[in-house]
């Protein structure tokens, strides 16, 4: 299965998302900050497609979640602190844990309070993973943090590990308590070195620090997922449908297109089990 997300600060991006949508072979698709109307991009993703988009039900809007699946298929956990737990049964493999995660802004937190909410965060998933009796999660979303602020790598926090190796450990004891651990692909797309983008998220300033680029927009895996992960598959997009998503700049053009890029990945949920 292939999943795509992004933010899309609100920009009126229809084509945009429907052509990303077809053009990666998309079956889970997750937009945040998204304003377009529900029954619009269904009927443009649609149209003149045979296999058809269904929104499922969800008590929040944001984010919005299209599913190439019957709607039945994706069923509503819980809702709070910007995590969307959705219940995901595949046509084959395994049911898994989509969190969809939308954390608040670095323009409205300081470090000290975004650390906080990713600590209350990875509370969060440890309570839902307990009462649904499994681990097989994947974590999407803008996390508005980079992959190595202590909220995401913190153990009481999200607990996202650069190493698969080291993470497919699976946990590690800390104050006495077993953590699990996530795998975060993320870092080996960071700077330079990668095959696309340096990050997601671009932001120049003229403070004594500046990254310049970030990696706000992640998938963290949890290591029960691991052996299904695709990692050749994980790709931060600069284009949709031949629209360069780029100022000539090599940064995301924020007038034309949203401040964020979108991402892809693939989880072969199938995998083992017609062999």
């Amino acid at each position: 299965m292939r999943f795509l997300y992004w933010n899309l600060n609100k920009k009126p991006l229809l084509a945009e998302v429907v052509a990303l949508a077809h053009e990666h072979d998309v079956d889970v698709l997750v937009l945040s900050e998204c304003e377009l109307r529900p029954a619009e991009l269904l009927l443009a993703v649609n149209r003149e497609h045979e296999r058809s988009y269904h929104l499922p039900f969800s008590p929040v809007d944001d984010p919005l979640i299209l599913l190439r699946l019957r709607p039945d298929r994706l069923r509503p956990i819980r809702d709070a602190g910007g995590l969307s737990f959705r219940a995901l049964r595949p046509p084959l493999g395994p049911d898994i844990l989509m969190v969809a995660c939308h954390l608040p802004s670095k323009l409205y937190q300081s470090d000290v309070d975004q650390g906080l909410l990713a600590t209350r965060a990875g509370g969060l998933i440890r309570e839902v993973e307990a009462g649904i009796g499994h681990s097989r999660t994947v974590l999407l979303g803008d996390l508005n943090m980079d992959p190595f602020e202590f909220g995401v790598v913190g153990a009481e926090g999200l607990h996202g590990m650069l190493s698969r190796a080291v993470a497919a450990k699976g946990s590690r004891r800390v104050g006495g308590e077993d953590r699990a651990f996530f795998y975060n692909p993320m870092w080996g797309l960071f700077g330079d070195r990668s095959p696309g983008p340096p990050g997601t998220y671009y932001y120049g300033s003229s403070a004594q620090v500046c990254l310049f680029w970030h990696m706000f927009d992640q998938v963290l895996i949890r290591p029960q997922l691991l052996d299904y992960f695709d990692e050749e598959s994980l790709r931060i997009l600069d284009s949709a449908g031949g629209v360069n998503l780029m100022r000539p700049s090599a940064t995301p053009d924020t007038t034309a297109f949203s401040d964020h890029l979108p991402l892809v990945f693939c989880l072969d949920l199938g995998k083992g089990v017609l062999a």
